[in-house]
C-alpha cells in the first residue's frame, strides 16, 4: 500500500485554511468543550473537586513516572473494571493525547515489513501511522449499504503470515457506527485462532447516545472481552468534553505490550504534563463522569435529531446511516443518483454560509462507495448547532443546484 503521507497533510491543511474565518464548525468532534468552572459545576461534590483542581496552589513537579499519575490510572481502572475483569492502574499508561498513544501502540508493537489490518473508514492515523512506519497496511472495509458493519469472514482474505495486528475504532469516526458486540466476540475468536493482537481505539467510547446497555449488540470495551492481546486507547478529548486537555492513555492487561509502550514512551513523548493530568484525572474521577457524559449524551441526541430532521427535510439530495455512537456521522450528497463532488460541495458551504465540514476524499481512502460522503460533527453547542443548520438550509435552496457531481465536474459552481 503506498504511503498516506499526502492525505494526512490534506486534512490537516484542509481545516487549517478553513477553520480561522469559520462562522460554524461542524468538525470539530469533542462535544462543547469544558472550562474548569464547568467542570466544578457538573461535579457532584463541588468543593472536593474545587480543591483538587485548585489551579494557583497545584505544584507542576516534572515527576518521573512514565505510566501517569496513580490517581488518574485509579480512576480509569475502575471504568474498566466494571465488570471484575482485573484491570488495574499497572494495565495503563498516560499518553500525551490519543495521536501520541496510536503511535505509541504502533511503533511498539511493529516493524518495517510487517503487516496490518485496518478498519475502513477510521480515524485516518490508524492507518496512516503504520504505512509510515514501512508497515503493510490492508483496509477492512466497512460499507454504508451494510449499516458500516464489519464482516469478520472478510479477514480471511486479508491475513498474510506478517499479519501483526488488527486495528479497530469503536465508536467510529467519522461514522458513528460501533463494532456490535456479537462481530467483537467474533474478531476475538479470530485473533485467538490466528495469535494476533488488537488495537482497539475507543476514544469516543462511551458515547452510546442511540443504543442502550440492554442491547444485545451493545460492545463492553474490548479490553473486557477475556482476550489479553489488545491494546485499547481512550482520551479525554472526544468523550470527556476537553480538547485541550493533552491526556490519552493505553489500556492492555498484556504485560509485554504495557513494557513496549512504556520503552516508547521513555524515548519519545515522555510523562504527561502534570497539570493536563490534574484536570484529566478529575473529569473521570466517580464525581464528574456521571454528570458529564451525561451532559454529552444529550448534547449529541438533541443535536442529532435536529440533523436528522435536516436530513428528512432534504432527503431528494441526502441521507445517511444513522450513528449509534459517537459525535459524528457521514451525510450522503447526490444528484439525480450520481453522488456530488464533496470537495466542492464542501468549499462552496464554507464560503457561502460559514459552515464547515469535511469532505470524505481529505481524509480517507478513494473508494467509489464513499464518493459524495461529507464528514459532521453534531457535538457542539446546540444553539450554535440549530443555527448553523438554518444557515445550511439556505445553502441547499440557493447554492446546492450549483455544485457538481463526481462524474460531471465540468460544471462551474
Amino acid at each position: 500500500m503506498a504511503s498516506n503521507l499526502n492525505t494526512l497533510v490534506d486534512s490537516a491543511e484542509w481545516l487549517e485554511q478553513h477553520r480561522n474565518s469559520v462562522k460554524y464548525d461542524l468538525a470539530s468532534a469533542s462535544p462543547s468543550p469544558l472550562s474548569i468552572n464547568d467542570l466544578l459545576g457538573i461535579s457532584e461534590h463541588r468543593d472536593k473537586s474545587q480543591q483538587v483542581l485548585a489551579l494557583p496552589d497545584l505544584t507542576l513537579e516534572d515527576h518521573t513516572s512514565l505510566t501517569g499519575a496513580d490517581e488518574f490510572r485509579d480512576n480509569l481502572a475502575a471504568l474498566y473494571s466494571a465488570k471484575s475483569v482485573g484491570v488495574t492502574r499497572e494495565d495503563i499508561i498516560i499518553s500525551s493525547g490519543e495521536s501520541a498513544a496510536i503511535y505509541t501502540v504502533l511503533s511498539s508493537l511493529l516493524a518495517k515489513g510487517d503487516h496490518v489490518i485496518c478498519q475502513h473508514p477510521s480515524n485516518e492515523l490508524l492507518h496512516q501511522i503504520p504505512t509510515n512506519l514501512g508497515v503493510e497496511v490492508s483496509l477492512w472495509k466497512a460499507k454504508p449499504t451494510s449499516k458500516w458493519k464489519l464482516d469478520v469472514e472478510e479477514l480471511a482474505g486479508l491475513t498474510r503470515d506478517s499479519t501483526k495486528l488488527i486495528i479497530i475504532q469503536s465508536p467510529c469516526d467519522p461514522t458513528g457506527a460501533i463494532v456490535p458486540r456479537p462481530v467483537l466476540e467474533q474478531l476475538i475468536d479470530f485473533a485467538t485462532e490466528k495469535n494476533l493482537t488488537i488495537l482497539a481505539d475507543e476514544v469516543s467510547r462511551p458515547l452510546f447516545h442511540s443504543i442502550l446497555p440492554s442491547d444485545e449488540d451493545f460492545p463492553p470495551s474490548t479490553v473486557n472481552m477475556g482476550y489479553k492481546k489488545v491494546a485499547v486507547i481512550g482520551s479525554v478529548s472526544r468523550a470527556y468534553s476537553l480538547p485541550g486537555i493533552k491526556a490519552a492513555w493505553i489500556t492492555s492487561r498484556h504485560k509485554e505490550i504495557i513494557d513496549a509502550c512504556r520503552r516508547s514512551i521513555q524515548l519519545t513523548s515522555g510523562p504527561v504534563s502534570r497539570l493536563d493530568e490534574a484536570v484529566a484525572a478529575e473529569a473521570v474521577s466517580d464525581r464528574c463522569i456521571h454528570g458529564l457524559l451525561a451532559r454529552n449524551i444529550k448534547i449529541c441526541q438533541t443535536n442529532m435529531e435536529a440533523l436528522q430532521a435536516f436530513i428528512d427535510e432534504h432527503n431528494w439530495a441526502c441521507s445517511w446511516v444513522k450513528p449509534v455512537a459517537g459525535t459524528t456521522g457521514m451525510i450522503k450528497f447526490h444528484k439525480m443518483g450520481k453522488p456530488i463532488d464533496n470537495e466542492a460541495f464542501c468549499t462552496a458551504l464554507h464560503s457561502q454560509q460559514g459552515i464547515l465540514v469535511v469532505p470524505a476524499n481529505k481524509s480517507l481512502e478513494d473508494r467509489s462507495d464513499l464518493r459524495g460522503h461529507v464528514r459532521v460533527s453534531f457535538a457542539g453547542p446546540t444553539k450554535e448547532f440549530n443555527t448553523a443548520l438554518e444557515a445550511w438550509k439556505v445553502f441547499m435552496e440557493e447554492h446546492y443546484e450549483t455544485i457538481p457531481t463526481v462524474l460531471n465536474k465540468s460544471n462551474a459552481i
